[in-house]
């Protein structure tokens, strides 16, 4: 049955772009799920649906990926590692909605993808990609963390700034490698009933390879590193006496989890989708279905400054600041820092890393 016939089922438009029609990519259309209309594409309906909500989630990540990077930027006090960890996730963040939500976003108001099959494919590596760097990222901070919690008199001594570097590089260094290669450009196929292109069958040990390094590995080191930190932290806490020792154990834990719940949406946004088309591999499922996970993913994509916000009080106040929705500064309390109260304020906001998790009860460090 010719593609055009196939595009007809869905009430879209007649034939596909000329880029996926000619003959030196006309072999990429998959044609398996065009002889009936079971197996057809989604509804208008879940389309316009789905891009709208998808629309509502870019602008607000955008927005709010580039309200954290401003303040992180501009505020002194927020000048710290950490924040450096949360402005490369968030130009993660931005690269993927500005590029990959955006042409998933336009190809469902289109009904069909919207460049050429390169790009297409690009898309898709793309996709996980970002997704792999991002877990790097998350897997690398959770090392800094067991370094800083458990491992405090080690973290001194090594270079701070050698650490960042190497973060910011490995995390994206790894999952480039993955797209650097000879059969890139003819790894994927476009896929009418998803709108977009999926890697052959052709090359499974790949997706393998890329399931393992950029999803599994970092997951488990994610994993290990907070189970070792609540182990400590649990074994510690009891001694805990200086109150100064109390705030540093409970800002690093707070951190902690903020770094797993980026982690955690990582992973939900994600995994919908991986599990569907790894138990669907024929693609006979709903294609409204496939419309919603895909949905599903890109709200969880655009989520990350939502979770900055609610788990970092100095970034919450510094972005209401910023917005003119609260004028003042704001101390530990949620109150606001008078000139009687910057001494103290600025005491919390030093970085605490350096205090050691075993030192002795009630001595100051």
């Amino acid at each position: 049955m010719s593609t055009m016939a196939a595009i007809s089922l869905n009430s879209r438009p007649e034939v596909l772009p000329s880029y996926f029609t000619n003959d030196s990519v006309g072999y990429a259309v998959n044609t398996t799920n065009m002889t009936n209309l079971e197996n057809r594409g989604p509804s208008d309906t879940a389309l316009y649906i789905g891009g709208i909500i998808m629309l509502i989630a870019l602008l607000c990540g955008l927005f709010g990926n580039f309200l954290v990077m401003i303040v992180c930027f501009t505020k002194r006090d927020l000048s710290n590692i950490i924040n450096i960890f949360i402005i490369s996730l968030c130009i993660n963040d931005i690269i993927n909605l500005g590029f990959n939500n955006s042409l998933v976003l336009l190809s469902y108001f289109l009904g069909t993808f919207p460049a050429d099959m390169l790009v297409c494919e690009l898309l898709q590596h793309l996709t996980v990609l970002l997704m792999g760097s991002s877990l790097w990222h998350t897997g690398l901070i959770a090392i800094h963390r067991l370094i800083v919690v458990v491992f405090n008199t080690f973290y001194k001594k090594i270079s701070k700034k050698a650490y960042t570097i190497f973060v910011l590089i490995f995390a994206r260094v790894v999952p480039l490698l993955f797209i650097m290669q000879p059969s890139l450009g003819s790894m994927a196929y476009y896929e009418p009933k998803l709108i977009r292109c999926v890697v052959k069958k052709d090359f499974g040990p790949f997706t393998l390879l890329v399931s393992v390094f950029l999803m599994m590995l970092p997951s488990v080191i994610l994993i290990l590193c907070y189970i070792a930190i609540f182990i400590k932290v649990h074994q510690s806490s009891k001694s805990f006496r200086g109150s100064r020792q109390r705030d540093w154990l409970k800002r690093e834990i707070k951190i902690t989890k903020m770094f797993g719940m980026i982690f955690l949406l990582i992973l939900v946004g994600y995994l919908p989708y991986g599990i569907t088309r790894a138990i669907d591999k024929k693609l006979q499922w709903n294609g409204d279905f496939y419309v919603a996970i895909t949905v599903f993913f890109a709200v969880a994509n655009s989520s990350n400054p939502i979770v900055y916000g609610i788990m970092d009080k100095q970034i919450r106040s510094a972005c209401f600041q910023i917005l003119g929705l609260r004028p003042v500064d704001v101390n530990k309390n949620g109150g606001p820092i008078t000139m009687h109260s910057k001494i103290s304020h600025a005491d919390t906001c030093v970085d605490t890393e350096d205090l050691p998790l075993n030192s002795s009860p009630g001595k100051a460090v």
